[in-house]
């Protein structure tokens, strides 16, 4: 079904009215998209209006309002396409407004939060697979699904970086603590292990499953499940809260919101911008607990 993606921007291309930055964001779209349907084992045939909207509201996490209006003009467009050729019945995004979009304040753990979900440890190999995930996804930043991508022989140890291929098929460094590269170490040894136990010596993911075979995006939305659950966490908590967490601590500890973009990956610094909210209205507690006004009975 590759084909039909591929098939659409060959169609683009063919209309006259558009101009090739245009084809070249509808691409990037559809290529988002794709890696979405195909990770989450979704199908064209049957993507229903529910699957529509989960999609854009991870969207609405990550992009901008602009951008959100932006795909969902392209899968519109897309779907209309696969209408066309009878592919599917029905258009799941002409459901989906285009009116603003509210865009919510994202879910942060506290420093304390994040040290009880990384102490939080059970014994064996997936245990110890889902502890290094979340340390990884904390201390880096990453994407889940570029957290995902990432193979074992893409580590530089000795600038304890990787090299990733991020949204747009940009490339930026994630960096790893000390001790996370440490952890990593560790992991790596028994995961070799494991993959021999399996017979799957070959496999090059430094994230994999049960099976030997890398982690796939569904099964780790289901991990963070699991574990909001076993380690108390009341808050929404997914993969994306611990990306949210990494950016909010780094500014509260007086980190350059420059230096955050491009940690993140964030083509544009208003993105980022969102993650000095949520520091601004920790600041404003601060304030308001220890000012001694603050506390004064109006006279």
């Amino acid at each position: 079904m590759e084909y039909i993606y591929s098939s659409f921007i060959s169609y683009l291309k063919g209309m006259r009215n558009l101009s090739d930055n245009t084809i070249k964001n509808y691409s990037i779209d559809i290529t988002h998209f794709e890696d979405y349907v195909q990770s989450g084992n979704y199908s064209l045939e049957t993507f229903s209006v529910h699957d529509a909207r989960t999609y854009v509201s991870k969207l609405s996490e990550e992009y901008d309002e602009s951008s959100v209006r932006r795909k969902i003009t392209t899968l519109r467009r897309f779907f209309s396409f696969l209408e066309r050729k009878e592919i599917v019945k029905t258009n799941p995004f002409m459901t989906i407004s285009l009116r603003k979009i509210e865009k919510k304040l994202p879910s942060v753990l506290t420093r304390e939060e994040v040290d009880a979900l990384l102490s939080y440890r059970e014994e064996g190999f997936i245990p110890l697979r889902n502890h290094i995930l979340f340390l990884f996804l904390y201390t880096t930043g990453a994407r889940i699904s570029e957290a995902l991508s990432v193979d074992v022989g893409d580590i530089e140890w000795a600038e304890r970086r990787i090299r990733i291929e991020g949204k747009g098929r940009k490339e930026r460094f994630l960096f790893l603590t000390k001790k996370t590269a440490g952890e990593l170490e560790t992991y790596i040894r028994e995961r070799n292990k494991y993959l021999t136990a399996k017979g799957k010596e070959g496999e090059n993911a430094l994230f994999i499953g049960s099976r030997g075979s890398r982690l796939p995006l569904s099964s780790a939305h289901i991990i963070f499940d699991e574990y909001k659950g076993k380690v108390g966490i009341t808050k929404d908590f997914s993969p994306h809260t611990l990306r949210h967490s990494f950016a909010t601590h780094m500014l509260d500890r007086g980190a350059d919101i420059r230096f955050v973009q491009e940690l993140l990956g964030h083509e544009s610094i208003s993105t980022t911008q969102i993650y000095t909210h949520i520091s601004l209205e920790k600041l404003k507690k601060v304030y308001e607990d220890n000012h001694p006004h603050a506390h004064e009975e109006e006279k």
